[in-house]
């Protein structure tokens, strides 16, 4: 009997589990030079997610298109939100398309979901207020004060997680009152302005830290890099003393957002403050409803300005009729 020759080499590979492939994948994305914030991502998505889908002992032939199918039905049944199960089948493809150009398995589609894109979460004024109400120095222990610095660090400056991890302390520029960000999604340096607040913020934390030129800002204890995990453990322990939900860490880059156009900034400011390359991009991240920026519609209104302008001529004519 003839066999295909893509057949004969699918049925060659089939010993192979699902988890040694994975480790194969992550091979390849470092070998092609993804970015550290890119590998990481996929690491804990095969540990906490592709795990929820199958055993990574299995059979890679287990990795089946209806099995996926199901998954992703669950997830929408259950009210799991769109940009969940999107990026979930986002991630899993990437890896499928991997399996599928090294006939690990048949190829078969499957199609990323369609969502209504939501407005992003953010953090009340009221939380704010909470988590920037600096420690008591003489009493706190070092975690708590690193994290209050950090969460200064992100409403002040609205980057990424990545990229505060990222900063070293000779990124911090306070003669020109400036911020240079090393690690960027684009892939390319890029200076940032400095706020007052945050400049007297970390001259007092650097100080305090005995952190040098060399050093990465927000380092662990032993002075290493820290890892995106132990950040995110580090807020969640923060928070829960200052008795605040805690919803991400980057959702102080979408309440930087939020909080840029309440205060009076307009949208084209915004993109260059977040370094977006499309508009729409931006738009996401600002989450107003029409009523927090009523005034400003108003004011701008196309019929309330005609009708406006309308009742000053109007009022005009009046006062010269009564004066002859």
């Amino acid at each position: 009997m003839a066999f295909k020759l893509k057949t004969y080499k699918i049925n060659n590979n089939s010993n192979k589990t699902i988890g040694e492939i994975y480790d194969e994948y992550l091979d390849y994305c470092k070998s092609i030079g993804q970015r550290k914030g890119t590998i990481d991502s996929k690491i804990r998505f095969g540990k906490y997610e592709l795990t929820k889908l199958v055993n990574l002992n299995d059979n890679v032939s287990e990795l089946t298109y209806k099995k996926i199918q199901n998954y992703i039905n669950g997830m929408i049944n259950q009210g799991y939100k769109g940009n969940t199960y999107q990026t979930f089948v986002i991630k899993l493809k990437a890896f499928l398309t991997y399996c599928f150009n090294r006939d690990y398995l048949e190829k078969f589609e499957v199609k990323i979901p369609n969502i209504l894109l939501e407005k992003k979460e953010i953090y009340t004024e009221t939380e704010i207020n909470k988590l920037l109400k600096k420690p008591n120095l003489n009493t706190c222990v070092v975690g708590d004060y690193r994290s209050w610095a950090t969460v200064n660090f992100l409403l002040g400056t609205g980057c990424r997680s990545t990229t505060l991890l990222n900063v070293h302390v000779k990124d911090i520029d306070f003669i020109n009152d400036a911020i240079k960000f090393r690690h960027m999604k684009t892939k390319r340096q890029v200076i940032v302005v400095l706020p007052n607040s945050l400049k007297v913020v970390l001259k007092e934390y650097i100080a305090n830290m005995n952190l040098k030129d060399d050093d990465f800002l927000f380092p662990k204890l032993d002075g290493t890099q820290m890892s995106y995990d132990t950040l995110h453990q580090n807020l969640v322990c923060y928070f829960k003393h200052c008795k605040v939900k805690m919803r991400g860490v980057n959702t102080f880059r979408n309440t930087f957002a939020t909080m840029f156009i309440k205060n009076g900034g307009d949208i084209y400011r915004l993109k260059a403050c977040l370094h977006h390359t499309k508009i729409s991009t931006t738009e996401r991240y600002v989450n107003l409803l029409p009523i927090d920026i009523s005034d400003d519609i108003l004011q701008y209104n196309p019929l309330d300005v005609i009708s406006k302008d309308n009742r000053k001529i109007t009022l005009i004519r009046n006062n010269r009729k009564g004066g002859k």
